[in-house]
């Protein structure tokens, strides 16, 4: 059935399945199905007996009211009204603070029930705005956005193989490592929020889920067919029986699809589309960063600005032709003010600002992130030294 979420420009058609599977007693997982705030959630606790059940639940009862509440409406409002870098930042924060607080009542409960004694859940929230997703995560949950020709996995893994692949220190398919969940909530007084920001478009799909629906994926696409395969709920229980065809652990699978189009806006503080991501992620910048760590990187996007061409043709000092991929002012991210000519357009172009202040901000927030953009830009800049005359 369509829907109409609050300060969302499209109309939205939403569904849930969840099924206990044989592996547990309980049904560990939850999941928040909020449309009246543009809220969505899932939750998989863990825990001994049903103490994973009461973390889940904690926690999206914490979110849902810290959302609820009028400091985040007011800044959602805000942004909706002037959707600027500050005001997108005030809603990232409000987001933020949900998950923490969430997190502090999981681990307060657990330390005052010994029956709850090492409870913790992950925890995944989307929440709508004009038309964009505003999303928050902990854990080894995923968030996958699902388009006409791709899929793409939005979060990455709070594991300890997910996080040695992303640094490197482990090969990208590797898969004989033994895994460790490292961060999630109620596992400590605080926990690390992954925060990123994506547009939608007409007939998008998100689905949130649990562990145990991708984990019983072989590929992205086969969860990608059967994610735009019929209606929400139809697609969300053929993503559950599958999973269960393979696996047994608790599976839930909610699917938000964007329908037709409410609001027609003048202005669009766009995002990024799915072929603009595959050609950033050409640059000597962002080269072989996984994508969640690339729409971390970009995901506040002086005078001290670089940028990633994205379409098009340009001509740089000497001569020389640069495109899709190319990095241009990289110098400007560390503070350094750049006095070459500005390129030249020779043919329709396309280019993704990157500012040096905002760029900062990402790095001070992700330390891990910061040093592989860090490196990055050191081996670009030396190569550019060998380079110039």
């Amino acid at each position: 059935m369509l829907q109409i979420a609050p300060r969302f420009d499209y109309r939205i058609e939403c569904a849930v399945v969840e099924e206990k599977g044989t592996v547990r007693q309980v049904h560990e997982d939850a999941h928040l199905l909020a449309p009246e705030l543009a809220l969505f959630a899932v939750a998989d606790g863990m825990g001994g007996h049903a103490a994973g059940e009461v973390a889940a639940r904690l926690a999206l009862e914490e979110v849902r009211a810290s959302i609820a509440d009028r400091p985040s409406q007011r800044v959602l409002d805000a942004y909706v009204a002037k959707p600027d870098l500050e005001t997108r930042r005030e809603v990232f924060a409000r987001l933020k603070r949900a998950v923490e607080k969430a997190n502090t009542r999981v681990w307060r409960a657990a330390l005052g029930n010994d029956s709850w004694a090492g409870m913790g859940t992950t925890l995944d929230v989307v929440w709508l705005a004009r038309d964009h997703a505003f999303i928050a995560h902990a854990g080894d949950g995923r968030i996958y956005l699902a388009r006409s020709r791709a899929v793409l996995q939005l979060t990455q893994d709070h594991a300890q193989i997910e996080s040695l692949k992303a640094t490197g220190m482990l090969s990208a398919h590797s898969k004989s490592y033994p895994d460790r969940l490292i961060n999630a909530l109620g596992l400590s007084e605080s926990v690390t929020v992954d925060t990123l920001f994506v547009d939608l478009n007409l007939n998008d799909r998100l689905l949130l889920c649990s562990d145990g629906v991708y984990t019983q994926f072989a590929s992205e696409s086969e969860l990608g067919d059967l994610m735009r395969g019929g209606v929400p709920d139809r697609a969300a229980r053929h993503i559950v029986d599958r999973a269960l065809q393979s696996g047994s652990d608790n599976a839930t699978a909610l699917i938000v699809q964007i329908c037709a189009r409410l609001v027609k806006r003048d202005t669009q503080d766009r995002g990024l589309l799915a072929q603009d991501l595959d050609r950033a992620r050409q640059s000597a910048l962002l080269a072989e960063l996984s994508l969640p760590q690339v729409l971390n990187a970009l995901s506040v996007a002086s005078d001290l600005v670089a940028y990633i061409v994205l379409d098009g043709v340009l001509r740089t000092t000497g001569s020389r032709r640069v495109g899709t991929g190319a990095l241009l002012f990289p110098e400007s991210l560390v503070g350094v003010s750049h006095e070459s000519e500005l390129p030249v357009v020779e043919e329709p172009s396309r280019v993704l600002r990157l500012r040096a202040d905002d760029f900062k901000e990402v790095c001070t927030n992700d330390p891990t992130l910061a040093a592989e953009l860090y490196r990055h830009l050191a081996e670009h800049l030396a190569r550019v030294a060998v380079r110039s005359p």
